[in-house]
């Protein structure tokens, strides 16, 4: 077997049998999307639905006898639309690489089996870089997701950051009433202005329960809710359950399943990303001790509203590895790529809530 076909081989075996651990299940926001199998495939060129904005309330008639009855149609639907968006990881193997990691004909040993160090750290890399989009700063300097540039995945943060443009709905906060502009697709049912989103509040079993309870009449599944926090947060959380003699759960099954710990604590599932801590964010772009600060953050999300879209041709799938000196004026190396196309969608903003400067 030629080095060319032992090196597809060989990779693509290691590749197929990590991808849903490294790109799905050590993700949590991907990994509860995966446990509710809300991973879709769609082709078109956006992923479009048609949404709710107001109920029909209005044109309810209280009536008495003789009284002539009303009429009339009201349309509260309008289209929000989302684009696709695309990122890929090179793997790349050149002529010095594979001459001097070439098995031994002698007895077979391999100085340095270049090929699994290659694609163990593309899943590292891609693992990583799908988790960085999904909490990114909607109008992050590393990348502008709230444009909506079909170049960025959109992750939590375009949802769920007051007055952000999301699936090409404006959306600007006034009197926190339905009369604003994209109340309707608003987080937190449009009520909390982006300055108080931003505002410093200290994270109490307490302060949780006032900010969830406005939100509950937007639900219709109080299973779904999950509310995603950093270690900081967490351990703040749980020694007050204890100093209160509360009773609380570690999901430990599901902890060693999809890689991450969860807490059942008031009646709530609280998981714990330890991406969410000060140490990454330099990387994020984000200021330590400030609003946005990734220790700083907690989400409150309903997963029924969510949908994690992946391209069937593009899922993170590796392409052959190809020999680039066929090529006319190509290089002497070997080259595949991990491919996707998708993007992450919250088609109900409303019921969602986050806050950015959550401390201890």
């Amino acid at each position: 077997m030629s080095f060319h076909q032992d090196l597809d081989n060989l990779t693509r075996d290691m590749h197929d049998k990590t991808w849903l651990v490294e790109y799905m299940r050590k993700n949590p926001v991907i990994g509860l999307m995966l446990e509710r199998k809300d991973l879709k495939f769609k082709g078109g060129k956006k992923y479009t639905r048609e949404a709710d904005t107001d109920t029909h309330e209005d044109i309810v008639q209280d009536y008495s006898v003789n009284e002539n009855l009303t009429h009339g149609v009201k349309d509260t639907t309008k289209e929000v639309k989302f684009r696709r968006k695309k990122f890929q990881h090179p793997i790349q193997i050149d002529v010095d690489e594979e001459l001097e990691n070439a098995k031994q004909t002698a007895d077979g040993t391999q100085l340095h089996n270049m090929a699994a160090f290659r694609v163990n750290k593309a899943n590292e890399s891609v693992r990583v870089h799908l988790r960085k989009l999904l909490y990114r700063s909607a109008n992050s300097s590393l990348g502008n997701q709230a444009t909506d540039s079909n170049k960025y995945v959109q992750g939590l943060n375009s949802a769920l950051e007051v007055d952000t443009t999301y699936g090409e709905v404006t959306r600007t906060y006034s009197a926190g009433t339905k009369d604003d502009t994209g109340f309707w697709f608003q987080p937190m049912g449009g009520t909390v202005s982006q300055t108080v989103q931003a505002t410093a509040a200290a994270i109490s079993i307490s302060w949780m329960r006032s900010k969830f309870e406005p939100l509950e009449d937007l639900e219709s599944d109080n299973t779904d809710l999950i509310t995603i926090v950093g270690g900081v947060l967490w351990l703040s959380l749980q020694a007050e359950a204890e100093a209160r003699s509360m009773p609380y759960t570690i999901e430990k099954n599901r902890t060693a399943r999809q890689g991450f710990t969860e807490m059942i604590l008031d009646e709530r599932r609280i998981v714990k990303d330890p991406f969410l801590k000060s140490a990454n964010n330099t990387i994020m772009g984000e200021t330590t001790d400030a609003a946005g600060a990734l220790e700083r953050r907690m989400y409150g999300l309903n997963l029924r509203d969510w949908d994690f879209y992946i391209h069937p041709d593009r899922n993170f799938k590796l392409t052959k590895f190809f020999d680039q000196k066929n090529i006319a004026g190509g290089s002497d190396m070997k080259l595949a790529r991990v491919l996707f196309a998708g993007n992450l969608v919250c088609w109900h903003p409303n019921s969602q809530l986050y806050y950015e400067n959550v401390t201890p």
